[in-house]
């Protein structure tokens, strides 16, 4: 029996059309002895984190315990209750058979539990800075910083560097000292933006332009890219929610840790009388920032030459919480909504980990509200 359930010749196809049409708001999941079980536990929740009603655990053979196994480790975890438990013998042939070999499967329906709230980013991946001393800003580069990072700063729409802001000033004057030219940023971000929307409007599909095929190449770097959002027409004004990734050649305090900055044009508050259109811009532009350091983690990944790093750590600062908040948002409102966009581009591998500064603690408060997960400062 053990022979024939490993050696099928066409093993038996899995209906997902059939199992999902009794709950349109469902998923599937099929699980596999391959995977260790942290990792289906992550996904289901992530799943229904993301808003799936019904998460449909299918499995067959030797993979039923372990389905059996993650069924209740999520009922343990009061993330979803089962509705129904079916079993079926599922045909296929083999080669050492002249018959039909029938292997089981079992289809486990669980619905997400009223309590559970979650996140699609793993807990691994965020860090909430603790309240900085008097007098130390809570959002800069480091001269002992150890793993590689990039830091999120305010942009306009008119790609000014420094933009409004002490910490902005702060950055600037910093690779002014560096030996960067600040002018250049400026010119850059306008010609990558403007490629950026040609390129879009000519093919839809594409949201992102290196700087490779640039017509202005900014000497202070070894590579920048530029994002536009997928969901422009969540934005009052041409600009707002681009994303810019840049990577130094020349390092802040000597140190390639510090390997670059992300300028995030915000939106601009006074382009929105009405506050939930001001959220959805807000949750755009988080999920363009995730997004966009997700592809860039990619491409790092796929270099032939292997001399890009990946981006471990992106460190942000209160996005629209300053100059650019709605008068009827609070810093925790605007750290909600800049969440909710994070973690609709979050995916597991390429994304980074990221460190959210102390701004009233709006960030940690936002995700333990959101998430129903605990989380200390560090």
């Amino acid at each position: 029996m053990t022979g024939a359930v490993e050696a099928p010749k066409s093993g038996p196809k899995v209906n997902l059309e059939a199992i999902c049409k009794d709950y349109p708001n469902s998923k599937v999941l099929l699980i596999s002895v391959q995977r260790p079980r942290p990792f289906f536990i992550r996904t289901s929740c992530e799943l229904l984190a993301g808003g799936t009603e019904v998460l449909i655990l299918s499995a067959l053979g030797d993979a039923i315990p372990h389905c059996v196994q993650l069924q209740h480790a999520l009922m343990m975890k009061n993330a979803a209750t089962t509705i129904r438990f079916e079993t079926a013998l599922n045909k296929c042939t083999n080669p050492r058979s002249k018959g039909p070999v029938y292997i089981p499967g079992v289809h486990i329906y669980m619905r997400k539990h009223p309590e559970f709230k979650g996140s699609r980013i793993s807990p691994a991946y965020v860090s909430f800075n603790a309240q900085p001393n008097a007098g130390e800003l809570a959002h800069a580069f480091k001269a002992d910083a150890g793993e590689h990072c990039c830091k999120v700063i305010a942009g306009s729409t008119s790609f000014a560097m420094p933009s409004k802001g002490h910490q902005h000033v702060h950055f600037t004057e910093l690779l002014k000292s560096t030996g960067h030219s600040i002018d250049a940023y400026t010119k850059l971000f306008s010609t990558l933006y403007q490629e950026a929307m040609a390129a879009h409007a000519a093919d839809p599909t594409v949201f992102t332009v290196t700087m490779a095929n640039c017509a202005f190449q900014h000497p202070d770097l070894k590579f920048a890219m530029c994002r536009v959002s997928k969901n422009q027409q969540s934005f009052k004004a041409p600009g707002e929610g681009v994303v810019f990734i840049c990577i130094f050649k020349k390092h802040p305090y000597d140190n390639v840790h510090n390997m670059g900055l992300i300028y995030v044009v915000e939106p601009q508050a006074q382009n929105y009388a009405d506050v939930g259109d001001f959220y959805q811009a807000l949750h755009a532009t988080g999920e363009n920032l995730m997004t966009a350091v997700c592809d860039h983690n990619g491409m790092a990944k796929r270099d032939p030459t292997r001399s890009r790093k990946s981006m471990i750590c992106c460190s942000t600062y209160l996005i629209c919480g300053e100059k650019n908040r709605h008068p009827k948002a609070t810093k925790i409102d605007c750290a909600r909504h800049v969440l909710n966009g994070i973690a609709e581009g979050y995916r597991h591998g390429p994304a980074s980990t990221f460190h959210f500064a102390y701004d009233e603690d709006a960030y940690r408060q936002a995700w333990m509200e959101t998430s129903g997960l605990k989380a200390e400062p560090k």
